[in-house]
């Protein structure tokens, strides 16, 4: 009895297996679909069979991996390796920014696990340089405390606005060592309109300062005014004026915090002009 002749071997997907990227399996799904397909990690090819996007466990984390033609990682979509943060990453060293692999925009979610984190973690957008540092972004900080835009430059020097945890609205400039900002200005906690220069041992010495009516000084006096601070944070001299306009003048104070030498002019008594001692004792006055 004659044999039936041997047909050609054919794999799964309808054609040869030599096609297909190494260590991969193909698959062919008649309608109707099945309703749930288990795999580790899914590829999508394109008309060359490269793999153009990829969806699994990869040293990212759980992701949404897509690739340039020459198979160059350039997005990533999902959960960090650690799940403590969730977005979209854009990366370098592709087609379309040469590099070195490394992240350079990151947007989404993290909590304060996340080691590469800004605004002390939370929700918004971060730019990197070629080196992995963040340089600038936006965003609101994990305990919503901290909403802010800031930028990070290549000496190290930061700037920044927004609204703060120390209850500050405002801006500041740092420089790359003073941890206290070298420049601020905007509305302290208690609704004043401030504006201050700090040396680069962190120590205020120019400030300006327009107080809400509501506000008054240990001496009960309420007003707008100007100072110069010397290195140990005491006040130097001031310009000033009460808010309700009775009194407006200026002083120059002796480290002892005594003025001693002061001019001002009052709705009550005009122009005066006082010079004291060291114990603040009036040794002179005109009128």
């Amino acid at each position: 009895m004659s044999r039936r002749p041997a047909m050609p071997k054919r794999s799964r997907c309808g054609r040869h297996d030599a096609a297909r990227p190494e260590k991969t399996q193909g698959v062919v799904l008649n309608p109707p679909p099945a309703t749930t397909l288990t795999v580790q990690k899914l590829n999508i090819v394109d008309a060359s069979n490269r793999v153009r996007a990829s969806i699994g466990s990869t040293s990212d984390g759980n992701v949404l991996t897509f690739f340039d033609s020459a198979s160059g990682k350039t997005l990533t979509i999902g959960n960090n390796a650690t799940e403590t943060g969730v977005g979209t990453t854009a990366w370098d060293n592709n087609k379309i920014i040469p590099g070195t692999g490394v992240p350079r925009v990151g947007w989404g979610e993290s909590n304060p696990s996340n080691p590469k984190t800004n605004l002390g973690s939370g929700f918004g957008d971060v730019v990197y340089d070629g080196n992995g540092n963040a340089r600038t972004g936006f965003g609101m900080s994990y305990d919503l405390t901290t909403n802010a835009v800031y930028a990070i430059n290549a000496n190290g020097s930061s700037e920044g606005v927004g609204s703060f945890s120390t209850g500050f609205d405002g801006y500041y400039a740092n420089d790359a060592s003073t941890p206290t900002s070298r420049q601020y200005g905007g509305l302290n906690p208690n609704g004043d309109s401030v504006w201050g220069e700090v040396d680069t041992n962190g120590v205020l010495r120019v400030s300006a300062v327009q107080q809400v009516a509501t506000e008054v000084d240990s001496a009960g006096r309420q007003g707008n005014g100007f100072a110069i601070w010397d290195p140990n944070g005491l006040q130097e001299a001031s310009v000033a004026a009460f808010i309700d306009g009775s009194l407006a003048g200026f002083n120059v104070v002796d480290p002892n915090n005594i003025d001693r030498f002061s001019v001002y002019l009052t709705t009550q008594n005009g122009l005066n002009l006082d010079t004291r001692d060291q114990n603040g004792n009036v040794t002179g006055h005109l009128p």
